[in-house]
Order: C-alpha cells, then structure tokens, then sequence
C-alpha cells in the first residue's frame, strides 16, 4: 500500500472513531424509541427492484438495465413475476451513469404497473427522494421553466423525421412500452439525424420518468394499497440535524430492540417539504398533471424502524393522498407498521426485496455475454488505455 495513505490513515484515526463512537451531539437529539404494534392481519403485497450496468468503450457506451417486480402472499403465490430488460448504445454518450439510472427507474416503474397488490403494500427499494428530485444530477436544465421550454423544443424535433412517437401526448401515455426515448434516441442516429446540445433528450427523459410514477403511484392508490419506500443505508439528517446519518445516532441509543421512530414532521405533503429543497417556484412541468400531482397531492410519512431485534435501522417511507382524509400520523403509523410487520422478513428486511434484488441484478459476467451477443468483443475499452 502508498506509504502516504499509511500515514494519513494513522493520523486521521483518533479524530474518526472520536466522531464515530463518542459523537458529542447525542444529547441534542431526543430518541423517543417505541414498540412496535401487533401484527396485523395478513395483506397482499408486491416489491420490485432494478439493475443497471454501464460499459464505457474508447469512444462510445454501451448500458444494460433490468427490472423485477412481483405480487407476493404469506398465504400462497400470486403467479409469475414481471421482468423487463433493456441494453443499448447511450446517445450522446452525456451524463452516463445519472442517464442510465433514469432508465433503469423507468423501466422499473413499468413493469411495476402489471404487479399492483389490492388492499395491501407496494415495497420498493430506496428512497422515494430521488425519483421526486429530478434535478439533482448534474445537467443543463435548472428548473421547471427550463423543462417546459426543451419540451417545447422537443415538440419541433419530434417532427422532424419519421418516429414510432410524433406526439409529445403519446410520451406521457401507459398505452405505450415504456421506456421509450432510450430506442427512440438509437432509431433517430441510425435514420442520420443528430443529437445537438440543446439537451431536448435529456428533458424528454426526465418528463417520462415523473409521468411513470405519478401513474404506479395513482394506480396504487386506486387498488387501496400504499406504496411503501424502504433504505437500508440511509443517510438522511433530517430528524437529530447531525454531522452523522440519524440511523448511526438511533443504533447507539437503541443498539438491538425492536422499535421506532416518528416525530411531529413526519408527516409532509408536496415535493419541496419531502425533498427539503426549495430550488424555486417551479420546479415540475406543466403537461399531464405532474406538476400538481408531485407538488400538491404526494405526501410522505417518513420514519426510522428496526423490525426485528439485532437488525438494521430502516427508513421507511409511506406514501399518501393528499386527497383523501388521513387519521392522526401517530395512529397512522401503527396501522400501517401492523402491516408492514405482517409479511414475510428477513433479519428485519422483507424477504421479497431480497428476492427482488436478486433477481434484477445484472453481473460483470451478465454485461460481457451481451458485449460478445452484440458483437462489440473486440472494441476497445476505455480502461485499457490505464493498464501497465
């Protein structure tokens, strides 16, 4: 190992576990730790998770994104599962591993559509913050006016050449297979026509992602089942305002007991309160109802449990209808952690999210069996270039 990192490793040693295990700011921050309720009666349940993988050759990329969902039952199997996968060269090769993921959430989002449980839970994996906060990865576009101006622009270059898409309507439709600009954007350089810098793409992207979970979340929602967003590693500060994530404060005061977490701003509706962000008066475009849907009508219950006595600390996000009349968030909370707590788990962690993961994950060996598939075997690779 570089001697340098050795050094900077053992100077650095007392002032990192000092921060980690003596964290000075414990009693800033009041952990009220509650029992868990009663299971409750036993609910249908779906969960999904993605993959994605990216391949950067010497002068262009090539990605591959999955996805997995499925309706599960304590009682017996709700029948096969919905898997959809997508590989493809990323034109233009700009912002790569944001772009991918953006499709991966996509197709995601997708095949949950065909997996929606009645009157009971819809899991995912992760946050719901990241797929609300559009603008986070780095971009040209800054805010909803500049969103709405490049879908306008989108509009003119939709006309330009032949599409299986001329309308910008039959984007935000769920009569069409989505993801569909990932094939569109192939088609378009195959046919000659350029992509410029004007980022038009980018914007489109962005805008078939928000209308996808507006209509699984709506769809949800309609099937009287609530779509419940589970971390594993969260690293949110929101409730203790540490320099530390609040899990790592919570698993210190509470090192094992089962329990949870909810506070007075558990509870929040529209994006700006969930997100915590306020990037501007407008942030959402204007067309298909997903300004109103994500800045008015999503609310989220967001909180800290351990389901399971030695397991992790999880955030967990509920999500409501601001539409529809919600009891106090304190009853709120344990009718729907009954549930929660009802379906199968695994040291903690429900074993459907398990399953999910497993099935959508893409490994290196997945990625260089399609790489040979295609005939891109010989191409060279970007990080040759590195090896000595």
């Amino acid at each position: 190992m570089e001697s340098n990192l050795v050094k900077s490793a053992l100077k650095n040693k007392d002032i990192i576990l000092n921060i980690i295990k003596k964290f000075p700011y414990e009693n800033k921050c009041k952990i009220d730790w509650r029992e868990l309720p009663e299971k409750g009666e036993m609910v249908e349940y779906s969960a999904e998770d993605g993959g994605d993988v990216v391949s950067e050759f010497e002068t262009f990329t090539i990605y591959a994104v999955k996805s997995y969902s499925k309706i599960f039952s304590n009682a017996n199997d709700k029948g096969k599962p919905e898997e959809k996968a997508f590989f493809g060269l990323l034109l233009p090769p700009k912002y790569s591993m944001s772009r991918v993921s953006l499709y991966r959430e996509i197709l995601e989002a997708s095949s949950s559509l065909n997996s929606i449980p009645k009157n009971g839970m819809f899991l995912f994996d992760g946050s719901i913050v990241p797929i609300i906060a559009w603008w986070r990865p780095l971009s040209s576009i800054k805010n909803g006016y500049m969103l709405d101006s490049l879908i306008d622009l989108a509009k003119e270059k939709m006309q330009e050449n032949e599409e299986n898409i001329r309308d910008i309507n039959e984007l935000i439709s769920d009569k069409v297979e989505h993801p569909i600009m990932p094939e569109l954007l192939m088609k378009r350089a195959l046919n000659g026509y350029s992509l410029d810098d004007s980022d038009w793409y980018l914007a489109l992207e962005i805008l078939e992602k928000l209308y996808s979970y507006k209509v699984l979340i709506e769809k949800i929602w309609e099937n009287n089942s609530i779509p419940v967003f589970i971390t594993k590693t969260s690293r949110s500060r929101d409730f203790c305002k540490s320099n530390l994530p609040d899990v790592h404060i919570i698993r210190r005061a509470e090192p094992s007991n089962p329990g949870y977490l909810i506070w007075e701003d558990s509870i929040r509706y529209g994006s700006y309160n969930i997100t915590g962000e306020r990037k501007g008066d407008k942030m959402f475009p204007n067309i298909g109802n997903i300004s109103d849907f994500f800045e008015r009508r999503l609310g989220v219950l967001k909180l800290y449990a351990r389901l399971s006595r030695g397991g992790s600390i999880l955030q967990i996000e509920f999500l409501l209808d601001n539409e529809k009349n919600m009891p106090n968030y304190e009853s709120l909370t344990e009718e729907l952690l009954s549930k929660l707590i009802s379906i199968s788990l695994q040291k903690g962690y429900p074993t459907s999210l398990v399953l999910a993961h497993h099935y959508a994950t893409i490994t290196y060996n997945d990625m260089e069996s399609l790489i040979k598939i295609s005939g891109l075997e010989g191409e060279v690779r970007e990080r040759t270039m590195l090896y000595f």
